[in-house]
């Protein structure tokens, strides 16, 4: 594939990643600002209430006293903590009114807060604006002096609470999140996507790379084209001049034979260095050093998103369990009540009242309660309006700001129960449904339960079904279920995994397209590196069969006429002979290859003529066992099997050498001895297979594809028989077999020998 395509089809990919990581970050930028904006109305409301509880208790009245009272109608339809926000401006109004205190302080409110917001996971500076509800004019912020910030990422604002209703003022607070401080939100797909970036463009270099070395490689073989076509002329005229006894004419004709390969040579070599430089040993580094990064920065983003979908979980744990406790502690409560006979009497915790509190009686009594007289003149009254009301008392018990106040108040009710004659026990089964429910009404649908346990011994006095952790697993903090804390309740969600996953999808889903796309990149870089690693083994085994294959037989060619010149062997006749058989050899050898690359030239070109003629191949065969046993450096045996009538109609010359370089490939790629099997048979469709079978090392099944492809050899093969060659024979046998309208097939197994079937139509039987 082009670098062209390859680097467009990997930008639309990562401009897809892109795409889905953006809306990923948004969707979770709008549940984040969602969940904060909640939490930050919850805790404003909270901090609203628990400032001006604070407010009352400081007044100089005994425990218990009550102060005033508050009236919320069922008109406005509240819930409880919208109807503790209306008692809490209630109470602020009272203050100011009929006990002369002052505002609540912005500063008091904004660092309470402050804290409650820490308590949940959230923070952020936060500003407080005291504003006139009619016109919204701001008239006076906390802290002072310092400006809000403006509507934007992460700057949100919580409803409105009436410091005086009557007035029309009003305060809120605004908290500025500092979203991008967060680094999950744009360090790591920054990150990721600088380093998917990254290993496109190495991606691309590497590629790059290998086109140059397919070029190069390309004009080094164009190169030993034409040498090996150029080389037969002088080898003839150097092969004449050796029979003719002319040493001096046939080393000159070696020498120039010999100078153009020792040129195309250094041109190889030349283009070797280039490539091995020190840019492409950087691209190597950096294109490897990149697979590291691409595995740890998606796990690491994923482990960050992981823990923080967790702990934001965890936190909505505590919640539905700390909600399940008050209520159980309210169920406990009113049980109690009824147990201890107490419902209807005065509460034990009420100590007296103060004059304001009978003034606000006197004064709402007739608007609040209609009087009604029965028949025998007993006056009671009835609620005017529906709806509920409720004393404020002074408590001088320091609330934890850190368990809330929804903890406050199931600890106080919990001590009042704990405290009366009769004691109603924790319900562990209601607890735990309660729990449940809790649950999903928070929309975490998964199994959860709640277990009773000694926190100083660890021990787990009793659990329920769902309720057994493990590693992961969500857990609360211990809710005391006596004063000094020695057995608590927590609740426990054991396999929040899908949870977790299911409740961040939009942020896993990109991350994990991101992994895919570096997976993707990695493969590609691996395939080029593959690729690069193999062409440039096949650049080394070329170099060197040029230098085995062709300088090899030119330098014994020139050292044996420069000995016959010299006359040093005039008295060694036998000697001499052997001499000259060696060079003639030699130049047949290259002679053989030149006409090998010459005949695939011209079937590249579609120039091949063939002269199909009847050949009877026992003899083809026999002489072609002789020929081999005679040349060949190691012992080679022959197995015969061929009709004597056998004939095959092919091109006399191109089939001679079809089988001989089947029969050289197998006594090169054989042990020290060699066993070769000739065979050939006719099929009653009239096909002609002629098999060629050796005792060989075999052919690993992943290279049998590849080895009719020119140039391409077993690098097994050459590494453990010490073969060389220009991988051109079996290419050759195969155009040779195609053009003549058959085929070849191999079969082999590694370390047990191969067998090679050359298919022909047609045999002439006689």
């Amino acid at each position: 594939m082009k670098v062209r395509n390859v680097l467009l089809l990997s930008f639309l990919a990562l401009l897809l990643i892109s795409l889905f990581q953006r809306a990923g970050v948004w969707f979770a930028y709008r549940n984040q600002m969602q969940k904060a904006e909640a939490t930050l109305a919850a805790c404003f409301k909270e901090t609203f209430t628990l400032v001006t509880d604070a407010q009352v208790n400081r007044l100089p009245y005994p425990e218990g006293t009550v102060t005033h009272i508050v009236y919320a109608p069922d008109s406005l339809h509240l819930d409880i903590e919208n109807r503790q926000l209306h008692y809490a401006e209630q109470t602020s109004a009272v203050l100011q009114d009929g006990y002369g205190l002052p505002e609540t302080s912005l500063d008091s409110l904004r660092l309470t807060l402050t804290a409650v917001l820490q308590r949940e996971g959230v923070t952020g500076s936060i500003y407080i604006r005291k504003l006139d509800a009619a016109t919204g004019r701001t008239l006076q912020t906390s802290p002072t002096g310092v400006p809000l910030p403006d509507k934007g990422i992460g700057v949100l604002t919580s409803p409105r609470a009436l410091l005086h209703p009557q007035k029309g003022i009003a305060v809120e607070a605004i908290a500025d999140l500092h979203y991008f401080d967060h680094p999950s939100n744009l360090l790591f797909p920054g990150l990721t996507f600088l380093i998917t970036g990254l290993l496109i463009g190495a991606i691309a270099l590497r590629m790059r790379l290998l086109q140059r070395l397919r070029r190069d490689i390309g004009r080094q073989c164009e190169d030993f084209y034409q040498l090996a076509e150029q080389m037969s002329q002088p080898v003839r005229r150097m092969q004449v001049c050796l029979h003719a006894s002319r040493w001096t004419e046939a080393r000159q004709q070696g020498q120039q034979v010999l100078s153009d390969t020792e040129a195309t040579l250094t041109r190889a070599k030349q283009e070797n260095a280039r490539l091995r430089s020190r840019r492409t040993t950087w691209l190597r580094r950096l294109s490897w050093g990149m697979v590291p990064l691409a595995f740890v920065l998606p796990a690491l983003w994923a482990g960050y998103i992981y823990h923080e979908q967790w702990r934001a979980l965890n936190r909505e744990v505590q919640v539905c369990i700390e909600e399940a406790f008050a209520e159980e502690n309210a169920l406990r409560h009113s049980r109690s009540l009824d147990v201890n006979h107490l419902r209807g009497t005065r509460k034990s915790h009420i100590t007296g009242m103060t004059d304001y509190f009978h003034h606000q009686m006197d004064s709402l009594l007739t608007i609040l309660y209609r009087k009604t007289t029965d028949e025998k003149g007993n006056t009671s009254y009835a609620p005017a309006f529906p709806g509920s009301v409720s004393e404020i008392y002074v408590s001088h018990q320091s609330m934890n700001l850190s368990e809330g106040t929804r903890l406050f108040r199931a600890y106080g009710t919990q001590q009042l129960v704990n405290q009366r004659p009769v004691v109603v026990p924790l319900d562990t089964l209601r607890l735990d449904s309660l729990f449940r429910a809790a649950l999903t009404d928070a929309g975490l649908k998964t199994p959860g339960g709640i277990r009773i346990v000694r926190p100083a011994t660890g021990q787990v006095v009793r659990q329920t079904a769902h309720a057994v952790p493990r590693w992961g697993s969500l857990v609360t903090t211990p809710l005391r279920l006596a004063d000094d804390g020695a057995v608590c309740v927590q609740g426990v969600v054991p396999t929040p995994e899908r949870l977790i996953l299911r409740s961040a999808w939009y942020l896993f889903v990109p991350l994990g397209l991101t992994f895919a796309f570096c997976l993707l990149c990695i493969g590609l870089l691996w395939r080029a590196w593959r690729q690069q690693r193999r062409l440039e083994q096949f650049r080394k085994d070329f170099t060197y069969s040029m230098i085995h294959d062709m300088k090899s037989p030119l330098q014994t060619i020139l050292m044996g006429t420069q000995i016959m010149e010299s006359g040093r062997l005039a008295d060694k006749p036998e000697k001499a002979d052997k001499i000259v058989r060696a060079m003639n050899d030699e130049c047949a050898r290259l002679l053989t290859l030149s006409g090998r690359v010459v005949m695939l030239t011209q079937m590249d070109r579609g120039e091949l003529e063939l002269h199909p003629v009847p050949v009877s191949l026992l003899p083809l065969f026999n002489d072609l066992a002789s020929k081999f046993r005679l040349k060949a450096s190691k012992p080679v045996e022959f197995d015969i099997v061929c009709p004597e009538s056998l004939c095959a109609t092919a091109d006399a010359f191109c089939l001679r050498e079809v089988l001989s370089n089947l029969i050289d490939n197998a006594v090169k790629y054989s042990g020290p001895s060699v066993r070769i099997r000739l065979e050939a048979e006719a099929t009653a469709d009239g096909t002609l297979h002629i098999k060629v079978r050796d005792n060989g090392i075999g052919i690993p099944l992943n290279q049998q594809m590849k080895i009719f492809g020119k140039f391409e050899r077993i690098a097994s093969g050459s590494r453990t028989t010490g073969a060389s060659g220009f991988g051109l024979g079996l290419n050759f046998v195969w155009q040779v077999v195609q053009a003549h309208g058959g085929n070849i097939a191999v079969q082999s197994r590694e370390g047990s020998g191969s067998e090679f079937t050359v298919s022909l139509p047609s045999p002439i039987l006689r």
